[in-house]
C-alpha cells in the first residue's frame, strides 16, 4: 500500500488536540480515510475509533442509541461521511459541549450538504480543514513530506534563493521531480492513478471519476434535472481554465440563465473541482478587474474535460500552479492570502500572496526559458507595494518548466516548478 505523506498531518494533529471537534473535507478519492486511519496513528500517540457511515449497517447501529455508543470510549471519535446521517450533528454537539467529553473528527466528501449542517449545529465549535489531491511534494518518497522553497520564501524572501543556490546539485533528486511534475501535469493528483501502472487504466479512472462523481453525485447533490447539460458547463468551464470568469458568456454557450451557471459553479467549488481566484486589492489606486478567475484545479480532470493532450498547454500549466498553491495554503497554520492582478488596461500578474509581513508576486510561464523583459507588469506591481512593513519583504517569482534558478530583474526570480514545490528543501 503507497501511503504519501501528507502536508496537513502536523496541522490536523495540532488541531484534533486544541479542538473538541474537527471536521476534515475534500472530494472523493483525496484520501482522507487513509489519512486517518493510517497516517495519523503512525505520526501521533492518538487512538481512534472509527464509524463509517458509507456502511448501512453502521448507520443502523448508531441510529439506534448513538448518544451511549460515542459516548463510551475514552479514544478520539472518527465519523465517516457524516454528511449521511445528519442527525448524529446533534449528538456531537452534546457530547462535544460536556466537561470532559470526547473529541470527534468527522469526515465528509460533501461540503453542499456539510456547510449547511455545520452552519446550523456545530457553528462556533468545529475546526474546518480541507485535504485535496496529492501535492507535487506529497509525492516525494519520504517518511514525511519535508519543507518545499515556496514555504522559505513566503518567510525569508531572496535568503531562501541564497541559501538554496549555495546547495551542491542533486542531480537524482531534480530528475526525479521533474518527472513528478510531469505526471501530475498529465494525469492529476487523486491516490487511486498512482496505483495504476500504464495509461489507459489512469484515463479509463478519470473517466469514470467524471461520471459517477462529477455528473450524477453533484447532479444528485444540486438538484440539477439536465444531467447532459450539467456535463457540457463542465466542459466549457475546463475550456475556459485560467481565464476571467465571465458568467454570461458560458450561459449563452450553453444556451441557459446566467443564474443557472451561477449554481453550476457553484456546486463545482464547493465539492474542490474548481477553484475562484479573486483579485488582489493593494493600497493603490488603479481600477482593477474585479471578476474573478476560474481553475479546474486537477490537471488530470482538465485535460480530461477540454480535451487538450499538451501538458505544456499555457492554461492547464497555469492551472496545474493554481493548484499547488491551493493546496499550499491549505496546511498553512495562518494561510497568507491568494488573489491575482490585473488592471483594466489588462496589465497582469497571475498569482499575489501576501499577508501582513511579505508579498510574492508570480507569473507563470510554461516554458523552459523566460525572457526578463517579460516581467514588466510584475516590476511595476511590487514597486508600488507600500503596505509591507519595513521588517517584511516583497519577491517576484517566475515559475517556469525550466532546470535553474535565475534572476531576472532586483528581487525578481525565475525559478523551476518542481524546485518551488517539490519539497528538497
Amino acid at each position: 500500500m503507497n501511503l504519501y505523506p501528507r502536508k496537513i498531518l502536523p496541522l490536523l494533529i495540532d488541531r484534533l488536540q486544541s479542538r473538541k471537534v474537527t471536521l476534515l473535507t475534500g472530494s472523493r478519492q483525496t484520501g482522507k480515510t487513509t489519512l486517518v486511519r493510517d497516517l495519523l496513528p503512525r505520526a501521533s500517540k492518538i487512538d481512534i475509533s472509527y464509524h463509517n457511515l458509507d456502511d448501512p449497517d453502521e448507520r443502523l447501529r448508531l441510529a439506534e442509541n448513538p448518544v451511549a455508543r460515542l459516548d463510551s470510549t475514552d479514544k478520539l471519535i472518527v465519523i465517516d461521511e457524516i454528511q449521511k446521517q445528519p442527525a448524529l450533528m446533534d449528538v456531537v454537539k452534546l457530547l462535544a459541549d460536556r466537561p470532559g467529553g470526547p473529541r470527534f473528527l468527522l469526515l465528509g466528501s460533501s461540503q453542499i450538504l456539510l456547510l449547511k449542517q455545520v452552519r446550523e449545529t456545530l457553528a462556533g465549535r468545529v475546526t474546518l480543514l480541507n485535504l485535496w489531491p496529492l501535492s507535487l511534494g506529497e509525492r516525494v518518497k519520504a517518511k514525511t513530506a519535508p519543507r518545499i522553497l515556496l514555504d522559505n520564501l513566503m518567510e525569508d524572501g531572496e535568503a531562501a534563493i541564497a541559501r538554496l543556490s549555495a546547495l551542491p546539485p542533486q542531480v537524482d533528486t531534480a530528475r526525479a521531480l521533474r518527472e513528478s511534475c510531469d505526471f501530475i501535469l498529465r494525469w492529476g493528483g487523486y491516490p487511486p492513478v498512482e496505483t495504476m501502472d500504464n495509461d489507459s487504466a489512469r484515463r479509463t479512472w478519470l473517466r469514470d471519476y467524471r461520471n459517477t462523481y462529477l455528473e450524477r453525485d453533484l447532479a444528485d447533490i444540486g438538484r440539477v434535472a439536465d444531467l447532459d447539460q450539467f456535463a457540457r458547463a463542465q466542459a466549457i468551464l475546463a475550456a475556459r481554465t485560467g481565464q476571467i470568469l465571465s458568467y454570461s458568456e458560458v450561459a449563452r454557450d450553453l444556451g441557459v440563465a446566467a443564474n443557472t451557471v451561477h449554481r453550476y459553479v457553484r456546486f463545482l467549488e464547493i465539492s474542490y473541482q474548481v477553484y475562484l481566484l479573486r483579485p488582489h486589492t493593494p493600497n493603490i489606486t488603479k481600477r482593477l478587474v474585479k471578476s474573478p478567475k476560474l481553475y479546474w484545479l486537477d490537471a488530470g480532470l482538465a485535460r480530461l474535460l477540454s480535451g487538450r493532450s499538451d501538458i505544456n498547454d499555457g492554461a492547464l500549466y497555469e492551472s496545474f500552479v493554481a493548484g499547488e498553491l491551493v493546496k499550499w495554503l491549505s496546511w498553512q497554520e495562518d494561510p497568507p492570502n491568494l488573489g491575482f492582478y490585473r488592471t483594466q488596461a489588462g496589465a497582469e500578474v497571475d498569482f499575489v500572496t501576501w499577508n501582513e509581513n511579505s508579498l510574492l508576486a508570480i507569473e507563470v510561464k510554461a516554458s523552459q526559458n523566460v525572457h526578463p523583459g517579460s516581467v514588466r507588469n510584475m516590476s511595476a506591481l511590487l514597486d508600488q507595494e507600500t503596505y509591507i512593513d519595513k521588517s517584511g519583504h516583497t519577491l517576484g517569482l517566475v515559475i517556469y518548466r525550466g532546470t535553474e534558478i535565475r534572476q531576472l530583474r532586483q528581487n525578481i526570480w525565475a525559478v523551476p516548478d518542481w524546485l518551488l514545490f517539490g519539497g528538497i528543501v
